[in-house]
């Protein structure tokens, strides 16, 4: 099969996210550190779509809001495919830095909610949970309800594992609702060696 065709039928398989408050705001330094973590050539290209959002000369200061931000999302899955959305999940946590008490897996994935929370304000944005973690199989599952694309979300719970574990896979478990189905929330299994 050609990547053409993979291509597409990827992409066909994505669902436009809405915001559960369409007046919630996202902190400009996320979407920054997101972009800046990609390509020189990439990062025009994500720069032209939030241009086209209304978000021009992004400041890492700045809110904006969280329905211009899904556009965005939805702009890049459809123009760039769910590979590319998931490399700006993972570039996020890029430059992040951790107090010393966040040294383990268990420790990092729980830190996202808060971090999460931290970069929006204004409304409801839901949430990012740890529902367990076996620690004999080295398994973790997790609860993401939130208007971020899937791919998003795999990409920010993979880039944290990785920084406390090796072997990292990050999936949508199939026995759950998820965002790509047209639910709200997506469940993620996260196993590591």
């Amino acid at each position: 099969m050609s990547n053409y065709l993979l291509n597409v039928i990827l992409q066909s398989n994505y669902i436009s996210m809405k915001p559960f408050d369409p007046n919630a705001q996202v902190l400009g330094k996320t979407l920054l550190n997101s972009i800046l973590g990609l390509p020189s050539f990439a990062q025009k290209n994500m720069l032209a779509i939030l241009e086209g959002q209304q978000i021009k000369n992004l400041d890492a200061t700045k809110w904006y809001s969280i329905q211009s931000v899904i556009a965005v999302y939805d702009r890049i899955a459809t123009d760039f495919g769910p590979h590319t959305v998931f490399d700006l999940g993972k570039t996020i946590l890029a430059d992040a830095q951790f107090p010393p008490e966040v040294n383990s897996i268990e420790n990092g994935l729980n830190l996202i909610d808060t971090a999460y929370n931290m970069n929006h304000k204004n409304g409801y944005v839901g949430f990012y949970k740890m529902i367990c973690h076996d620690v004999e199989e080295k398994k973790i599952i997790m609860q993401c309800y939130n208007p971020y694309p899937c791919d998003f979300d795999r990409g920010i719970f993979t880039a944290m594992a990785r920084k406390f574990q090796s072997g990292v896979k990050v999936v949508v478990d199939p026995t759950k609702p998820t965002k790509k189905k047209g639910g709200h929330e997506s469940w993620y299994i996260v196993s590591y060696h």
